[in-house]
């Protein structure tokens, strides 16, 4: 009976560090990975996806691109895609905003030998599936060695550009981010390698 008890904890213990907010969006986002990406998707990590993106808050506009929801998902980009399929992909308490988001990492991790680069083009594009490419790999520090992005602004002030970053170095963090997220809400073994 105690071994059984310690068994049931154990298989509790990642939540223990989860997010409250992201505990509570973890039904549609399972339903939507499911229906979407299929049952052997490992869903965690759209989760982690959500807590890397916003720390599962409804926000709009973080990036300054019009991106909208727990995925801050970028409007301008994939309205005219998503809005067909999912009419109100964009509205708050929508279920079709988790089949949305579902819907952009199945197109991201198209043609991806891990799902590491599919987070990757996700967050900054397709440029990671070139660098690996070049690199003829699917392992992130290959992959990593052959990135040459430039420095970017992430914080604009009225005067300008007050801080810049390495595109490599926000980009490769996002996928071990995701990573580190989603293994709070694992529920199984990865039957997709994610590394």
């Amino acid at each position: 009976m105690l071994l059984l008890f310690l068994l049931l904890l154990l298989s509790y213990l990642p939540l223990a560090n989860a997010n409250e907010r992201c505990i509570k969006l973890l039904p549609y986002v399972y339903e939507a990975t499911v229906e979407v990406l299929g049952v052997d998707y490992p869903y965690w990590y759209n989760a982690g996806l959500l807590e890397t993106e916003s720390n599962c808050k409804w926000v709009k506009s973080l990036d300054g691109f019009g991106s909208i929801g727990y995925a801050q998902i970028t409007k301008s980009q994939w309205d005219r895609v998503l809005r067909p399929i999912y009419p109100y992909w964009d509205r708050q308490n929508s279920k079709q905003y988790f089949y949305a988001t579902a819907f952009v990492i199945k197109k991201s991790i198209e043609n991806t030998c891990r799902l590491w680069i599919g987070y990757q083009v996700y967050n900054g594009g397709r440029l990671v599936v070139k660098e690996c490419k070049i690199a003829n790999s699917c392992r992130w520090e290959e992959c990593r060695k052959q990135c040459r992005r430039q420095n970017v602004c992430v914080y604009i002030t009225a005067s300008g550009c007050s801080q810049y970053r390495n595109a490599c170095d926000i980009n490769y963090s996002y996928s071990v981010k995701v990573y580190r997220n989603g293994q709070k809400y694992r529920a199984g073994e990865d039957k997709i390698p994610y590394w």
